[in-house]
């Protein structure tokens, strides 16, 4: 008889993940964590499959403590943003399962996506955040669009289904930008700075994606705009 699995609170969970409990409870609601019930209705989380998340989360490309999205010091709010952008575009492209842009990868390919998905969220971050070197943060997010960009091709897709999910995932990027814990504190210019940037940042893996279409060379990146 194997043993039984041992269960976490939510809060013991979110302390293993290192992200807050809204966060726990919103990746169960959505199928990313199993969870249990108490006969009192709490819920429990499988330790296993916190540390199994806990894993694939410690190969994400957003290192170390992020400056504020809105302004000043490192914010714990930016990592729950960060966070719940991952856990609403996942929601939201199993949603869109029938899209052509979507049915063109298979399983693997999908899990490969998620991840090149994540890594596009940690430099959103650092964009929004003016963190780090910006001609080295935008030639990351040149090769990863092209990377995108030339998978779509190899798979006979043309421009406007790769300019669709672009535009998909822009969507999806602007809808969470509401959700940050302290987009209501601040003021209106502020809160138009912040999606501002999402659109910057959106704006150059669109333009990447249609040089990608355009060149016949897929060796060469395109360069950064001035």
């Amino acid at each position: 008889m194997s043993a039984p699995s041992i269960l976490l609170s939510v809060s013991a969970a979110a302390e293993r993940l290192g992200v807050h409990v809204a966060t726990i409870r919103r990746w169960t609601d959505e199928g990313v964590l199993p969870e249990a019930r108490t006969p009192g209705g709490h819920r429990r989380i499988p330790a296993e499959a916190v540390e199994r998340l806990r894993r694939e989360r410690a190969g994400e490309t957003r290192p170390g403590p992020v400056p504020s999205c809105l302004g000043g010091a490192a914010d714990p709010a930016d990592e729950a943003w960060a966070d719940h952008a991952v856990v609403h575009t996942r929601h939201e492209v199993r949603a869109h399962g029938d899209a052509v842009w979507n049915q063109a990868f298979d399983g693997a390919q999908r899990s490969h996506r998620r991840e090149t998905g994540r890594q596009m969220v940690g430099l959103l971050l650092r964009h929004v955040a003016g963190q780090g070197d910006a001609v080295a943060r935008s030639a990351e997010v040149r090769r990863l669009a092209w990377g995108y960009a030339l998978d779509m091709k190899d798979r006979g897709l043309p421009l406007s289904e790769a300019l669709r999910a672009t535009l998909f995932f822009r969507d999806v990027l602007t809808e969470s930008t509401a959700y940050h814990p302290r987009f209501e504190e601040k003021p209106p210019t502020d809160q138009i700075a912040l999606m501002r940037r999402v659109n910057e940042f959106m704006n150059e893996v669109q333009m990447t994606i249609a040089r990608a279409y355009e060149t016949d060379d897929p060796a060469v990146l395109p360069p950064a705009d001035a």
